[in-house]
């Protein structure tokens, strides 16, 4: 990859230079538009399946399911082709593949429901591959940029999130059958922008790689490392199911939010909510990010402290929520702006830590396998959330129906307390963070100029 500045070492990731704005400018535009074009299709897939190709309720249920779990959980099944191909490759694979699967579901064609729940799933997997890549590639930046390029990812995709079902409903109006080919349009303009993007088309050598794999700690042999590279360590198992208690928080936002509110906000309002989130975050994503940094430069606690601010506003906008159905308008945007606040901390801050945590695992399989865990969460919370609070009943903020908010409230207290005291516990032998190496770069001592953000597929820094 090519070279990054970094605090007193430089980034042996190709020529030595600064990350760019251009290679910045090409993340956020494949990702944005990838986001727009899939979230173009999924909210209306199973209404134009349906409508448009003739299949019943049930199988176009099966069809939208399976391109969602394929996005959220297939990378970690593509894991070995992304070491294989390297991570430039494998996010321009992704969005090719994403396109031919989008272009083929607009074709015309007549399929039984397996055919169409098989193409689903492999635009699904596809986005899923590139993504898992892109993330492993932002994990290989410096410490001191690698929070700043989460937050440039978090901010593309809301605003994809937010476009795309603006396309999708536009055209279910004008063409219902170039819906699909507009997201498969859109990942080819992702794709046209992959070239941009920081690192070499080729995967690292094995030589290199077996480099890569013992400067970054892994010590034994060949196939200690091997093994390595796929077995999670306690410290990022503790991490990534710490953090679930926040995904099941945001899913009884986005998932599960409109059925709880029911008749109470009319979907034009409840349209408006959800734009106030995306423009919020487009706005202040990076400001709010630049400061997240000064706190993360903290020798002590700095982690912890952004995690506890980060879920306790996570809390109150949840608890504000419940309160929607009786409070009106006003107090949902309230709470949308508090929600908003919370997501421009954690998203970004949980995806570098991903990288700070991953032990001797591969960066593509520590991003694939917290993907699962996450994704799994939040599925989880949306199913409970949803199985509540559409029972009828009283529609009360003590009534079984706002139980899931107030739940959802205490796993956010309970996930930002923990994530304070793992902020604050270090153990013997765990290494230093890279904004805490960067806090300490007066010191030129290898432990302290060590870097533990290597992986499999970057060459090691000299």
């Amino acid at each position: 990859m090519k070279r990054s500045r970094t605090a007193g070492a430089g980034e042996a990731a190709g020529d030595g230079g600064p990350l760019s704005a251009r290679q910045l400018t090409a993340l956020v535009v494949a990702r944005a538009t990838s986001c727009a074009g899939f979230f173009a299709v999924l909210p209306y897939l199973g209404l134009w399946l349906v409508d448009s190709r003739g299949l019943t309720g049930a199988d176009a249920g099966l069809v939208v399911g399976a391109a969602i779990l394929a996005n959220r959980a297939g990378g970690v099944l593509l894991v070995p082709l992304i070491h294989r191909l390297g991570l430039k490759a494998s996010v321009g694979a992704g969005y090719l593949g994403a396109a031919v699967a989008f272009a083929v579901l607009g074709a015309g064609l007549r399929l039984p429901a397996y055919g169409w729940l098989v193409l689903a799933a492999l635009a699904g997997l596809s986005l899923a591959m590139a993504t898992t890549a892109m993330k492993a590639q932002v994990a290989a930046f410096p410490p001191d940029q690698r929070l700043r390029g989460f937050s440039y990812l978090n901010m593309a995709v809301n605003a994809g999130s937010a476009v795309g079902p603006v396309i999708g409903g536009a055209l279910l109006e004008w063409h219902t059958g170039w819906l699909p080919l507009a997201a498969a349009v859109l990942d080819l303009v992702a794709l046209a922008a992959v070239p941009a993007l920081p690192g070499a088309w080729r995967a690292a050598d094995p030589a290199r790689q077996a480099d890569a794999g013992a400067g970054n700690g892994g010590g034994g042999g060949g196939g200690e490392k091997g093994r390595g590279r796929w077995l999670p360590q306690r410290p990022f198992v503790a991490f990534s199911l710490l953090v679930c208690g926040t995904w099941v928080a945001y899913a009884q936002v986005f998932d599960v939010l409109p059925a709880y509110l029911g008749d109470a906000v009319s979907t034009r309002d409840l349209g408006l909510v959800f734009t106030l989130n995306a423009v919020l975050v487009v706005a202040l994503q990076v400001p709010v990010s630049a400061l997240s940094r000064r706190v993360l430069s903290r020798p002590h606690a700095g982690f912890g402290l952004l995690c506890t601010a980060a879920n306790v506003i996570l809390a109150a906008a949840v608890l504000l929520f419940a309160f929607g159905r009786t409070g009106g308008l006003g107090l949902i945007l309230a709470a949308m702006v508090l929600f908003t606040l919370s997501e421009l901390v954690w998203s970004p801050l949980y995806d570098a830590q991903v990288s700070e945590r991953r032990g001797k695992l591969s960066t593509t399989a520590a991003y694939a396998l917290a993907g699962v865990a996450w994704g799994a969460a939040e599925s989880a919370g949306a199913w409970l959330g949803t199985l509540l609070v559409v029972r009828p009943g009283e529609a009360g903020v003590l009534s079984p129906a706002a139980a899931p908010y107030w739940g959802a409230a205490a796993l956010a207290l309970l996930t930002g307390l923990a994530m304070s005291w793992s902020g604050r516990r270090r153990t013997p032998g765990t290494p230093l963070s890279g904004h805490e190496r960067n806090s300490l770069s007066h010191d030129n001592s290898p432990e302290n100029s060590h870097d533990d953000s290597r992986d499999v597929d970057m060459p090691a820094r000299p």
